[in-house]
């Protein structure tokens, strides 16, 4: 029934199409298809208005997900569009009315399909072309797209989208087109790191294409977002802070910082991508001025300035991040440790849960806002285990079934219910809501639980990585750790590690790094 409404919706917008028939030759409706992709776009270098239609077309059509697939054909279109619309002189120019007239029928027709990200007033072939490309990269990215992309050059368009929306976010006062330029730098973004996972060809690629323009703007669009996400902050109610007063909520402007909060966590996740387990990748990202310090604020301030539930992911990508930048790199690695920064903040002391004697006010050491964060995480994952533990052993034990008995009836035993008065119906419908509100209560904790763990096992991984090959570093790290002890770090690595073998595949990089990292703790 799914495949018949889409195949509706396909000849709904061919329908719609046709309106431009009277502007468009008749080469142009084979361009609609991915075997005479080629054709059309020779014949666009020769005619604006055709190539213009051609982009109006695919973008439609990619709006269908049943009905568009991508193949080699409409890739090389959409990226020969994207070309086409850099060179002026091989257009012939139709005159302004016409032009209008066409942008007309086709901005009518776009509004017939979900066109989010879309800019209706800015109706040219480019834009088309790259919306288009944007959406069906996102939904389809086997490796050989990833392949063909790069081969053919649509990962140089994409990366010089992500360079202009960044340069717009300093210029850019009205909200909306702040909005505008965050989502269209989280869109690239996102179809980058889809097309980096695991594909070593186009991480070396991005790495070098335009001395590391990828990776100067994604540095740049971070700090942006980092000065932004304190303008727009989304926490809820007010943050409390130790002598420091509440920062208020914006509700006027919450888009924008959910549309700062989404492009956050693209740049760190392409970020990831050419920094895991790339020496060369790693060094050029952390040359980057403000970087490693942007990525420790990450995970010590932004969360503060984000909802509850958000405040995780973006400390876990930080940490991913600062892990990747030291691994390999010592000269990462003596920048971290030279550093001064704050120390993390966490909403659990303002409701009193916290350890008090964790708190240290004012600019520390990086390394010591690292141990305090890994201390306190540590301590919240044990109390929050424990708490789970006393729910686990406080469930009341099963009751008898009281509805009814077992009777024998001519020869029979059959099983006769019992009419409950109003009193029993109360007292059995109430155990059944605070068995629920138990089972409610220990999943939160088993959650609260898992996330502190988690956050205390990257803690731990971040400190042993700064530890390799540095004996300066090793005591650096001792000086502040309970009676100087590692063990307290091995511990919590080695649960860790214990849980990805049940959940990874053995032998990944992150579980030899884990190891590694365990092995020379013990040895420290």
């Amino acid at each position: 029934m799914e495949k018949s409404s889409g195949a509706i919706r396909a000849d709904s917008h061919r329908l719609h199409l046709l309106m431009l028939a009277p502007v468009v030759p008749a080469a142009g409706a084979s361009g609609a298809t991915a075997g005479a992709s080629g054709a059309s776009a020779s014949s666009g270098c020769k005619c604006q208005n055709l190539s213009l239609c051609t982009a109006a077309l695919m973008y439609i059509l990619s709006r269908d997900r049943l009905n568009m697939d991508l193949d080699r054909a409409s890739l090389d279109l959409m990226i020969r569009l994207l070309e086409l619309e850099q060179d002026a002189s091989s257009a012939k120019l139709l005159n302004e009315k016409d032009m209008n007239k066409i942008k007309e029928k086709i901005r009518r027709l776009c509004e017939t399909v979900h066109n989010k990200h879309l800019d209706l007033e800015n109706i040219t072939t480019g834009h088309l072309a790259m919306e288009t490309l944007l959406s069906l990269t996102s939904k389809r990215a086997g490796d050989w797209f990833k392949e063909e992309l790069r081969l053919l050059g649509g990962l140089d368009h994409i990366v010089d989208k992500v360079k202009e929306c960044v340069d717009h976010l300093s210029r850019d006062e009205d909200e909306e087109k702040l909005v505008a330029s965050l989502w269209g730098a989280e869109r690239c973004l996102r179809v980058l790191e889809s097309v980096t996972v695991h594909n070593p060809e186009n991480q070396s690629y991005l790495i070098a294409y335009k001395d590391s323009q990828l990776i100067v703007s994604s540095a740049k669009a971070l700090q942006h977002c980092e000065e932004l996400i304190q303008q727009y902050n989304r926490a809820e109610n007010s943050i409390c802070l130790p002598d420091i007063k509440p920062l208020p909520q914006q509700n006027v402007t919450n888009h924008v910082g959910k549309a700062v909060e989404d492009c956050m966590r693209a740049i760190i996740g392409v970020l990831l991508n050419l920094t895991n387990d790339n020496e060369w990748g790693s060094t050029k990202t952390g040359e980057q001025d403000g970087l490693i310090s942007t990525a420790m604020n990450c995970v010590l301030q932004v969360p503060k300035y984000l909802p509850q539930e958000q405040r995780f992911d973006i400390r876990v990508l930080g940490l991913g991040l600062l892990i990747n930048l030291v691994e390999y790199s010592a000269r990462n690695r003596h920048c971290l440790v030279n550093m001064e920064t704050s120390c993390s903040f966490d909403s659990s002391f303002c409701s009193g849960e916290g350890d008090d004697s964790l708190r240290i006010a004012g600019q520390v050491h990086a390394v010591q806002a690292l141990v305090q964060l890994f201390l306190e995480r540590e301590r919240a994952a044990q109390l929050a285990e424990s708490k789970t533990d006393e729910l686990i052993k406080d469930t009341p034990t099963t009751q008898h079934d009281k509805s009814g008995e077992w009777q024998e009836t001519s020869g029979e035993i059959q099983w006769v219910s019992t009419e409950k008065t109003d009193g029993a119906e109360e007292r059995h419908k109430k155990e059944e809501e605070e068995e629920e509100l138990d089972l409610n209560k220990a999943l939160q904790h088993a959650g609260k639980h898992m996330e502190d763990c988690i956050v205390a096992s990257y803690t731990a991984l971040l400190l042993g990585c700064l530890c390799q090959e540095s004996p300066i570093n090793v005591t650096t790290v001792r000086e502040y750790l309970p009676e100087g002890d590692f063990s307290i770090m091995t511990e919590m690595l080695k649960k860790f590690l214990n849980f990805m073998n049940l959940t990874c595949a053995v032998g990944t990089t992150g579980q030899k790094s884990i190891s590694r990292v365990i092995e020379y703790l013990e040895h420290c």
